[in-house]
């Protein structure tokens, strides 16, 4: 995923390359438990337009099963292949992610790359997650804090957006740079053997050979599965909360619409349980259980309730799908063995909590002026 140059028709990564070798070997040796191949649940890839024209058709026949596109960068724009790698890949029926090269320094710097990428992917498909590929050599001799601070604002734009972030960079810069984060990490590690604990994705190799692209190209194993992570449509799980999916990505602060129930989202994405929700369109109550909205008579802590089929609560007089009409309080608690005035008029509510109009009352004193007249 590095910058490359071509001499001689090859792709070389200059003084990048050699400065992260000779990294390599002076960084003090750690004891970490090596993890193979053999371990990974899945192989992929990831292009730029340094792999030039690729005919995805033929991709999946090697076993890559997912790839991470390069959109581009804020010194060069968008990657002039990255429309035709989503939809090569996409139509190919690879899980695809994306990925965006960072020269960012600063938090506001980092801001604007996450916004040009929402800008960039918004009208495709992404699949996959979102990375921040952190490792240009205006990032290796910033302080960790300053490293830390760019994924932070970056990553928390990326969720904010609903998709699902991750953070790209080599072994060395994440042991001896970037520290401890809280996103999931693509490590890279040419070798046999990734000696790094806890990462999601694992570049070993930029000399691929994969039928149907034209040059070598980096290869990547996965260790964890997002197929219950990162869903089309429908629910997923995030620790013990329950989170929704459009799209590939993931909803926040809205309704969502699933099997003809309504859940409501709250700003962090999670499912509401168990609670009153109100916004400008009425009341509503979300199940304890699975949050979904509840519709028609519901009894909530002894009281009784009516939510129509849009599962808001009513109030007031209220006519019933049986042609009964029914009289719920300011609270919409239903009411019953009571009489109210509403508009002027009076009901009678009975023990079943039907209202019905109240019979107008006769005039005090006219039957005994009629007595008085005919007297006369």
């Amino acid at each position: 995923m590095k910058n490359r140059k071509m001499i001689a028709g090859k792709w070389v990564k200059g003084m990048t390359a050699l400065c992260m070798t000779v990294a390599l070997l002076l960084a003090p040796a750690k004891q970490v438990q090596a993890i193979g191949a053999g371990s990974s649940i899945a192989r992929g890839i990831d292009v730029s337009k340094h792999n030039l024209a690729i005919d995805w058709s033929k991709v999946p026949s090697s076993g890559v099963s997912f790839v991470f596109v390069k959109a581009g960068s804020t010194n060069s724009g968008v990657d002039p292949y990255f429309d035709a790698n989503m939809q090569g890949a996409s139509a190919a029926g690879l899980r695809t992610g994306v990925y965006l090269y960072s020269y960012a320094t600063t938090v506001e710097q980092a801001q604007n790359e996450a916004n040009l990428l929402m800008q960039w992917i918004g009208n495709y498909t992404v699949s996959y997650p979102v990375v921040y590929d952190i490792e240009d050599p205006c990032h290796k001799n910033m302080s960790q804090e300053q490293l830390q601070a760019l994924i932070n604002t970056f990553c928390s734009t990326v969720e904010a957006h609903g998709y699902y972030p991750v953070v790209y960079s080599s072994k060395n810069m994440f042991q001896n740079k970037i520290g401890n984060i809280k996103y999931d990490k693509w490590v890279a590690q040419y070798a046999d053997a990734l000696q790094y604990e806890g990462a999601s994705f694992w570049q070993n190799t930029s000399h691929g050979s994969v039928p149907g692209i034209p040059t070598r190209v980096d290869m990547n194993y996965q260790f964890k599965d997002y197929s219950s992570v990162i869903v089309p449509n429908g629910f997923a799980t995030r620790g013990d909360q329950q989170v929704f999916y459009a799209n590939y990505r993931m909803q926040r602060s809205c309704w969502a619409n699933w099997e003809d129930k309504k859940y409501h989202l709250d700003e962090n994405g999670f499912v509401q349980k168990g609670c009153w929700f109100e916004d400008e369109t009425g009341r509503y109550f979300l199940a304890t259980k699975d949050g979904h909205a509840l519709r028609e008579d519901v009894t909530i802590e002894g009281v009784e309730y009516y939510f129509d089929e849009n599962a808001v609560m009513q109030r007031g007089l209220v006519v019933r799908p049986n042609g009964n009409t029914y009289y719920y309080d300011e609270n919409g608690a239903l009411q019953r063995n009571v009489n109210v005035t509403v508009d002027g008029i009076d009901y009678m509510v009975d023990q079943n909590g039907i209202a019905t109009v109240a019979p107008v009352a006769e005039p005090a004193g006219e039957a005994e002026i009629e007595v008085a007249d005919t007297a006369q």
